[in-house]
């Protein structure tokens, strides 16, 4: 766009001012320029900017009468420098922009920007999944076998894994794994069974004769599962070493059980109940009369079939 000169200016000023000296002129008052022409005041826009200059505050008025020609940009528009002009004044001022940010590039706030932060990424992963169970997984069937389970005695750690698919990030319920061994599964002898017991402490289930660990501490599940199978295997080959300590001389602790354990139910003594104390039943008389309907239906129905 050109640059108006001081002449130029003058000339503006002279053009679109009224001829009395004691008005102010005319593109210092914006309430005034209603209804006057596009191209006129976009002029009176650009002047008053290149007059007021670092004091230039844009006033409601001149938004008003500045936005009112958005309607006359017909198919016979003025050129793209006024068209942007006019889309950059209402990003700058109708948005609030801070000082410091006005006069940059618009932002093309016309256009849609996906939400930032994490439910953008939540809702193209959720997406994936669905495309991936749509598409990919039934290509999978080409690779099916029949599956033949290992004996317990071979593999008999059982690991369970937590997913959570409602959040990306690592966290406890994604990372926790939980170990679970049978006893029975280890084939072990009974002074290697009382010490495995007595070196698992409060990790073994008594009732049911099982180990359980569970281990959350590193971010990933896979780190936590190659810390329980190392643990494990140590507890493992310190029970079946008897040459240092058998522990035949140590009971073994099962307090920890009661926490475990389901609490029996309490049993009300037969010489305590008193019948007689009961609430009387009030008002069945609905209940008689459902009663007396059956017997009548029923009698009706014998009835028919005897007759």
């Amino acid at each position: 766009m050109k640059q108006l000169g001081s002449s130029s200016i003058l000339c503006r000023i002279r053009q679109y001012s009224s001829s009395s000296a004691n008005k102010p002129e005319l593109f210092l008052n914006p309430h005034a320029w209603q209804g006057l022409p596009a191209d006129q005041i976009f002029q009176l826009h650009q002047i008053r900017k290149k007059y007021l200059g670092d004091a230039y505050n844009p006033t409601n008025e001149e938004r008003t009468a500045i936005l009112s020609t958005i309607t006359s940009l017909t198919a016979n528009k003025p050129a793209l420098d006024y068209a942007f002009e006019i889309e950059n004044f209402k990003e700058r001022i109708m948005n609030n922009t801070p000082m410091k940010d006005r006069g940059k590039p618009q932002k093309l706030s016309n256009m849609f920007v996906i939400n930032t932060g994490a439910e953008p990424h939540h809702a193209r992963r959720i997406e994936n999944l669905h495309r991936v169970s749509a598409f990919e997984m039934p290509l999978l069937t080409k690779y099916r076998q029949p599956y033949t389970p290992k004996p317990k005695t071979q593999a008999p750690i059982k690991l369970t894994y937590n997913s959570d698919f409602s959040d990306d990030i690592s966290n406890k319920h994604n990372r926790k794994v939980t170990l679970h061994v049978e006893l029975k599964d280890l084939e072990l002898t009974k002074e290697q069974e009382h010490k495995f017991k007595v070196l698992a402490g409060r990790r073994f289930h008594h009732g049911s004769d099982s180990f359980q660990l569970k281990c959350e501490r590193f971010p990933q599940a896979a780190q936590n599962v190659s810390w329980l199978v190392d643990t494990f295997n140590k507890l493992l080959a310190e029970s079946k070493d008897l040459s240092k300590e058998a522990f035949a001389d140590i009971p073994l602790d099962k307090r920890h059980m009661k926490t475990w354990t389901t609490k029996p139910k309490p049993v009300f003594p037969e010489e305590w109940k008193r019948p007689q104390d009961a609430p009387t039943k009030r008002h069945e008389i609905i209940s008689q009369l459902v009663e007396m309907s059956k017997e009548k239906l029923d009698a009706d129905q014998l009835h028919k079939i005897s007759s």
